[in-house]
């Protein structure tokens, strides 16, 4: 706290002392007296001779004296506009007495020497460059050169600059001015690590990366001349950098300079001196982390070419050349982690992925090498956190572009036992969310039976008892469950996408996949075998199809051994999920009826009965159950009438012993239309009156015992509809006596409730049934009919 206040203080005083000088300066320019304008900004840039500042506070000064500057630089343009000869102010600053503001006096008049044009450019900036080598004092020296650089930057000799014309100098000028100065500027700043204590090299590397971008502007300036173009770059300018960058021998600076060059140049003078770039990539210190920088490369190039990989030319081998590299970095530093060697190959193969899609002999090369790397480890598969998570994400880099191709690539499955059994169920979950995303056909035996393999963990519990599974406390922690369900749903989409043209290749498919499904345990196959079923009830109808037509061909698996597998998987699911088991049963029943195998049809219905009756306990279970299977048996047209009439007499009576009577009332009613399917001109209908009567008639008796709420009115509007359909669809046996009958009832029990909410829905209801009635009544077509109902 205390050198914080101290620096505070020293930077206050040194910007008054800036300001104060800058006022005097200014007001002596204003009376066009040069030499004391000269004076008091020799006394101002006298405050930049200071040594007691940080970088940080040193800039702050630095950037309000360059404000002054620029003052006087126009003072010095306009004199010269007047007719004072540059070359005398160039003379005549020289006479300063301190170096330091000599020489910034110097740089500033020099900025508008060139812009004057009365001297060459290239002479101006070569004699700038040298006489900056008077200050040797790190931090001074780096700024000095740094403004250098910024009043030199626009005026510069390039192609089509005003200042390369007669005379002034070349681009070669330019880039000779802008490398030395650069090499100037990082000598200076290696040079800052061995001023000072020992014991403060820490310190003196934090106040050097705050300083680094003093460097990098050169870098800058240089990618930012016109008539660099790749060739001069290839010959000329990078040469000289890396010279500069290996020469250095300062870890600090190669990392950022290797760094700098990177980001600085365009991508396709990357390209053409890929090889010198990696070459120096190998000479480099050993602290400098030479995988970042070429991973870093690696992206740039990568983000060039990717989604337009032609954009690397066929001469350039770069996944060779960063081969080579790589190899080259393992050989010589074997100092390196496990982590470490593995993040190389990640970028390497992140790379090949993006610059050379559909290689697969490059992806496979980067797999073989992490195995290597992975089979010499002395820990053998027992790996530490960081090993552990870049084995993963290499495992997951090549999904998202290869989805399925994965299961070609001969090490991938190699490499997933050096993870523990929770990184192997993410790498699973990111290979299945690729392959659905994907959308290919899995049409493969072998190639399902490899990805079942490599899905091992979401498949099965692992068979270690130490390790806890989500499925295990998919009860107990609501997070845990939502993500268990998660991955079985992703799981189960994977039978949506297996197909063959063959049906009996697609059914042996299946029963692997229902071999695979059976070891995951209870919890597991509530969501893994139910697409099964509805896959094969697919294949079913494919099969049966072929089965019947003209020229059936010769097939080893029949319609009838494909609901034989359905009726073993549900029945294996009914002990443990009996509502979801009755359903399918129901749902199998309807495939078998419209493949027209009655006798099949009629077990899947009586399994779903001994389930209802067995298992089924709960009252919205049953009643959820009941509704289920009268839809079912009324879409179920190819029964004989004996087992018809057997499977919706015990339907009808599992209806009218429900636990509630409102329940009990609806689903009779429901039930009687089990007793009246299709028109009687149809060849496949069903038609009971006398039972649809009794229905009608059993519902009254039940609705009119729910006496203890007014339930019962709404009942007997609804068996009125009912009554209503069935006289309009000429049931002989519901007369307009009934519904006569039945509007009376309903108009003295309305009379008699109170006035409520209820009440208001309940004459809402049969209000619409009285004015379908009349409409009825009013319709030539149905006048006579409907003539006779009283309301």
């Amino acid at each position: 706290m205390a050198d914080t206040d101290e620096q505070r203080e020293l930077l206050d005083q040194s910007t008054k002392s800036v300001k104060e000088q800058a006022f005097y300066m200014k007001r002596a320019m204003d009376q066009n007296d040069l030499k004391e304008a000269l004076k008091f900004a020799k006394d101002m840039l006298k405050e930049l001779k200071t040594s007691s500042l940080t970088p940080r506070n040193y800039y702050d000064l630095y950037m309000k004296v360059l404000d002054e500057l620029r003052y006087l630089e126009e003072f010095f343009m306009t004199l010269q506009r007047s007719g004072t000869a540059v070359s005398e102010l160039y003379e005549q600053v020289q006479s300063c007495g301190m170096v330091l503001p000599r020489l910034y006096l110097l740089i500033t008049v020099g900025s508008v020497y060139i812009q004057s044009r009365q001297a060459p450019a290239k002479d101006i900036l070569k004699d700038l460059v040298e006489m900056a080598k008077g200050v040797q004092h790190p931090m001074r020296g780096l700024f000095l050169r740094n403004y250098l650089s910024h009043v030199a930057r626009d005026k510069l000799p390039d192609v089509g600059s005003e200042y390369a014309e007669a005379g002034g100098g070349t681009v070669q000028d330019s880039l000779d001015f802008i490398v030395q100065n650069f090499s100037e500027t990082n000598r200076l700043w290696v040079r800052m690590q061995n001023q000072g204590k020992v014991n403060d090299k820490k310190r003196r590397e934090k106040e050097r990366q705050d300083l680094r971008i003093l460097v990098g502007t050169n870098l800058v300036r240089l990618s930012q001349l016109e008539g660099v173009d790749v060739d001069i770059y290839k010959e000329t300018v990078l040469p000289r950098i890396l010279e500069q960058v290996a020469n250095c021998k300062d870890a600090i600076a190669q990392s950022y300079l290797m760094d700098c060059i990177i980001h600085v140049f365009p991508d396709d003078f990357h390209l053409a001196t890929l090889e010198a770039f990696l070459q120096t990539c190998t000479q480099l210190k050993e602290k400098v982390n030479v995988r970042a920088i070429l991973e870093s490369m690696m992206d740039r190039l990568s983000g060039f070419a990717d989604g337009n990989p032609s954009m690397i030319p066929p001469e350039v081998q770069a996944f060779q050349v960063f081969n080579e590299c790589v190899t080259k970095l393992l050989e010589e530093r074997t100092s390196l982690d496990l982590a470490e060697v593995l993040r190389l190959q990640k970028a390497l193969l992140n790379f090949a992925l993006k610059c050379y899609p559909g290689n697969l002999d490059y992806v496979n090369h980067c797999l073989e090498q992490t195995v290597a790397v992975l089979t010499n480890n002395e820990k053998g598969t027992d790996l530490d956190e960081p090993a552990v998570q870049e084995v993963e994400a290499l495992l997951s880099i090549p999904l998202s572009s290869l989805a399925l191709e994965v299961l070609s690539l001969n090490q991938y499955s190699d490499m997933l036992v050096y993870l523990p059994w929770a990184s192997r169920k993410q790498v699973a979950v990111e290979l299945l969310r690729a392959v659905v995303a994907a959308g290919a056909p899995l049409t493969d035996r072998a190639n399902v039976e490899k990805l079942f393999e490599m899905i091992v963990p979401l498949l099965k519990d692992n068979a270690d008892p130490n390790v806890a599974e989500a499925s295990e406390e998919a009860g107990d922690d609501d997070e845990s469950a939502s993500e268990f369900e998660r991955e079985q749903l992703l799981v189960a989409r994977l039978v949506h996408l297996m197909s063959h043209e063959n049906t009996d290749e697609l059914f042996a498919i299946y029963i692997m996949a229902r071999r695979h499904f059976g070891q995951g345990g209870v919890k597991r196959i509530q969501y893994t075998l139910v697409p099964l079923i509805f896959g094969a009830l697919r294949l079913a109808q494919v099969v049966r199809k072929l089965e019947t037509s003209e020229e059936p061909p010769e097939l080893t698996n029949s319609c009838r051994r494909i609901f034989q597998f359905m009726h073993e998987i549900v029945t294996a699911m009914a002990a443990n999920y009996p509502d979801l088991s009755l359903k399918l049963f129901l749902q199998c029943a309807q495939g078998a009826d419209q493949a027209d195998f009655k006798a099949i049809a009629y077990e899947f219905v009586s399994q779903a009965s001994i389930l209802y009756e067995d298992e089924l306990t709960d009252s919205k279970a049953q009643l959820r159950a009941l509704i289920s299977m009268v839809g079912t048996l009324l879409a179920c047209r190819n029964f004989n009438e004996e087992d018809y009439d057997t499977l919706i007499t015990k339907t009808t009576q599992y209806a009218a012993k429900l636990l509630k009577k409102p329940d009990q009332c609806r689903m009779v009613t429901l039930c009687s239309h089990l007793f009246w399917v299709g028109k009687e001109s149809e060849e496949k209908h069903y038609h009971d009156p006398r039972r649809v009567l009794e229905c009608l008639q059993r519902s009254l008796k039940i609705a009119d015992v729910c006496m203890s709420s007014s339930m019962h009115v709404h009942l007997f509007v609804e068996i009125l509809n009912q009554y209503l359909y069935y006289f309009e669809n000429d049931n002989q046996m519901i007369t307009s006596k009934y519904i006569s009958g039945l509007i009376a009832l309903i108009n003295e029990h309305i009379e008699n409730m109170d006035q409520s909410e209820q009440r208001a829905e309940v004459e809402a209801h049969y209000h619409n049934t009285l004015e379908h009635i009349k409409g009825m009544q009013a319709n030539e077509k149905t006048a006579e009919k409907f003539a006779p109902i009283e309301l």
